[in-house]
Order: structure tokens, then sequence, then C-alpha cells
């Protein structure tokens, strides 16, 4: 039986099938009863994006379907793995929660089993898999998603949460009209771009009109690194109000999609920061790992 991963977020979906990968940009436009979604809706007029918890949710059944179809999973009988913001999932993995719902409208054709796990485990599942020198210390992971920054506290000497919360209205969109549009001023004087163009615009590095082309790449690293600063602070506040002095930790982990433009050394003293490789895939990675144990 082999294992499907589909990590849903409010920029794309990351997918994981045996040695395949791939992401789905996450808008959809209506087209009669019938939904198109991914970068086809994007060329499309009146073409929508994921912008709530509900909705993610709500359309999480049919961007699964896509990404298996990109897949080219056929007949084979799987195991299915998602994530959810932290958060939700704490409060909805209950009986008539949201967490049973999602699972059942999930499950049936080849998918026999589904998971559903908590975004920001998923990304300290694979750098435990990967770590050479075991450490009791805690870890602090920090998903930097599209429009939320999830963080979690894991301890791996119980192997459990010791605190998380997932904070909305931050990540990428936030650093990127706060910290990076302010930067680039000059070259984007209207500053009016949609979400997902920020996304586009933050992973390829550059802003073109007609043949000018223009790298922004060292802005959005300046940007990056002040948004970190910004969010370290936030994060120290939620832990000392929290968990006091049980919040301590030795390592700092970065992942999701917002932490793939953060390369080099950040300006914090005595914590160690890593950036996990390719790190949209960190969280999917964790999950199939957890649900193949």
């Amino acid at each position: 039986m082999g294992i499907f991963v589909c990590d849903l977020g409010f920029s794309s979906a990351k997918w994981l099938y045996g040695e395949k990968k791939g992401r789905v940009t996450s808008a959809f436009r209506r087209q009669g009863d019938s939904l198109i979604l991914g970068d086809d809706a994007l060329v499309l007029s009146a073409a929508s994006y994921l912008k709530t918890i509900e909705e993610l949710v709500r359309y999480y059944p049919v961007f699964v379907e896509r990404c298996m179809c990109e897949a080219g999973v056929d007949d084979e009988i799987i195991s299915l793995a998602v994530g959810l913001p932290y958060s939700y999932w704490q409060e909805q993995d209950k009986p008539g929660g949201s967490i049973p719902m999602l699972s059942k409208s999930l499950a049936g054709g080849a998918i026999k089993d589904v998971a559903v796990y908590p975004q920001g485990l998923g990304g300290i599942r694979d750098y435990l898999d990967n770590e050479v020198e075991r450490n009791s210390e805690n870890l602090l992971g920090i998903d930097i998603g599209f429009n939320t920054v999830i963080f979690t506290l894991f301890s791996p000497q119980k192997r459990n949460i010791i605190y998380g919360k997932t904070l909305n209205k931050r990540g990428v969109y936030q650093m990127a009209t706060e910290f990076l549009l302010p930067r680039i001023k000059d070259l984007a004087p209207s500053g009016t771009f949609t979400p997902i163009e920020i996304s586009y615009l933050i992973e390829k590095g550059f802003l073109q009109y007609g043949f000018e082309r223009h790298d922004i790449t060292k802005e959005i690293r300046e940007a990056g690194v002040e948004y970190i600063k910004h969010i370290l602070s936030d994060i120290h506040g939620e832990l000392q109000g929290h968990v006091g002095m049980q919040g301590y930790f030795e390592k700092v982990l970065l992942f999701g999609g917002g932490a793939a433009f953060l390369k080099g050394e950040l300006p914090v003293k005595n914590i160690q920061v890593t950036t996990l490789p390719e790190p949209e895939y960190a969280n999917a990675r964790g999950f199939r790992s957890l649900i193949g144990k």
C-alpha cells in the first residue's frame, strides 16, 4: 500500500508520492458545476484563492484529487496524510469536530486510511528523522506560511508538544507588505499586488516590466531577516506568557514556503537557527514519516 501526502496551505498544496513531488497553487475558479484549480485558474478572470481555514477544509478534497491526478495515482490502495494549522487542529480534533469530518470526506475510492496532522509538527519530525547527533533539548519549530506563522515548542525527550499556536494574518504576505514592498517602492510605486502575485514575486526573486528585469533577492533577504526578528519577538512573548521558564529551547527550525528565502546567518545569539532543506516540503516529509511509522 502506497502513501500519499498533501499539505494544503494558503499559497499552494504540496504533495509527495513515492519519489515524486509537486505543488498546486491554492487558486480556484468555478465553471458551472466544476472547479478549475491551480495555475489554470489564475489565467482566467474571477479567480479566487483560499483565504480562511474554513475554506481550506472545504476545498481540501478537490485539491487532494487534483494532486493525486498530477502524481499519477491510479488504482493503488493508499494511505493519505494531510495537515491543518496547529491551533485549529487542536480545537477540532474531537468527536463532531472538523478533523473527523475532513477525514470522512477524504476517505473512499483508492484512499483506505486518512491521517490529519498538525502543521508544524511535520517539520520537526522531518528534522528529527535526519538528525545526526541526538539531543534532548527542546526544539522550536517555526512554520512560515503564506498568511500564518505556526510555532511549535517540542520536547524530543518526552516526544510531545509542549506548546504551540497559530499566528494568523502573519507569514509571507505580512513580510512582503510591511517589510519588502517599502524596500522596492521605487520599482513598484503602486504597490498593488494580489496575494498570489506576492507569493510569485518572492519565489521568483525579481520584478519584470516589459524588457526590464530587476533582481530583488537582496531586498527579499533583508526583509526576511527583519521579519524573523519581529516574529521571534512575538513568539518569545507568547512562550513567556503561557509556559514561562519551560519555554526554553536550544534550536530554532525554520520551514514552510516562507522559509525558502531565509539563507545564511540570522541575528540571534546563542541559539542555533536552521532552515530545513526544501523547507516548503518539510511538513509533507514529516507527515509521510508519521503515517508510515
